[in-house]
This record gives C-alpha cells, structure tokens and sequence, in this order.
C-alpha cells in the first residue's frame, strides 16, 4: 500500500507543478510560451487520466483552478456534462434546446 501511496503523492505533485506553470502564464506572472503551454496542458490531461478524479479535486481543487479545469474537461469528455449540482438538469435543458433548433432549421 505504500508504494501506491508514494506513486500517487508523486502523481500529484507533478499535476501541481503542471497546473502551478499552466496559472503562472495565464495570470501573467509567467511570460506566455504556446508550446510550452500546448505542452504542459497534453501532460496534465495524461497525468489525471490515471488519478482518481475525486481525491485529486479534494486535494488540489482549490488551491489549483487548472487542475480542477482538467478534471471537467476529462469529466465532460467522458460523460458529455460537466461536474457538480445541476449539471444533469443542464445537459437535459441543453439536450432540449437542440432539439427545439432542429425542428426550427428543419
């Protein structure tokens, strides 16, 4: 069980990192470098892909906005809604609102 522990400690420190890089260039503090961004925002993606999604928001959701983005970004790519309180009654609302453009186009 140690080793799991140590390999996920270390998982979320690297996601720290990516995510700490990610906010520095778009709050400024770090000059903006679109590759390096393009970059750091691939391995973030990979390196959630692998953590649980609810410990890794418990633990850095709110001290690391970017990693809590990644996180509904993979959770909206696997479900096709987002995360939280009313996000069922949203993809319902939204589901209804194409239907209603279709009809109208068609």
């Amino acid at each position: 069980m140690h080793a799991l522990s140590a390999r996920l400690t270390s998982k979320r420190l690297y996601i720290a990192d990516l995510a700490q890089r990610l906010e520095a260039m778009e709050n400024g503090k770090m000059v903006m470098n679109a590759i390096a961004y393009r970059l750091y925002a691939r391995r973030i993606k990979a390196a959630i892909a692998v953590y649980p999604p609810r410990l890794l928001a418990a633990q850095l959701g709110r001290s690391h906005p970017a990693a809590m983005h990644a996180l509904e970004q993979q959770q909206f790519e696997a479900d096709g809604m987002m995360m939280g309180v009313g996000s069922g009654r949203a993809l319902v609302a939204a589901a209804k609102l194409l239907r209603r453009l279709r009809r109208t186009e068609g």
